[in-house]
């Protein structure tokens, strides 16, 4: 039996908390999610509106509301930043459609 590897290149940090997405095209108007984790590479996050692999949004986040991460490789949290989505899947939380997003930063950390 194989044992599973991460194929990703940087470790993500567990945490929780509100964010605010803004689509880059189609609306003026603030959409909620809930950050899952991040990475120096990008961010997963839930949410009842479906993007398709390619959208950019602009997400904004206040440190503040979030559970502590593990500091030791000194990945932070941004707080507002442009991202690609990168994959969406369909799930469902008591019977409600939610949308699980992985999206990458599109400005390098370094």
């Amino acid at each position: 039996m194989s044992k599973h590897h991460e194929k990703r290149n940087f470790s993500r940090h567990k945490v929780g908390g509100p964010i605010t997405l803004h689509a880059t095209i189609r609306t003026s108007r603030d959409i909620n999610a809930r950050l899952l984790n991040f990475s120096e590479q990008g961010i997963c996050f839930s949410t009842d509106k479906q993007f398709i692999p390619g959208a950019t949004i602009l997400f904004k986040a206040s440190k503040d509301n979030y559970l502590s991460a593990d500091d030791d490789d000194g990945c932070q949290l941004r707080s507002i930043g442009l991202v690609t989505v990168k994959w969406c899947q369909e799930s469902s939380q008591k019977d409600y459609p939610i949308h699980i997003i992985g999206a990458n930063y599109m400005i390098p950390p370094y």
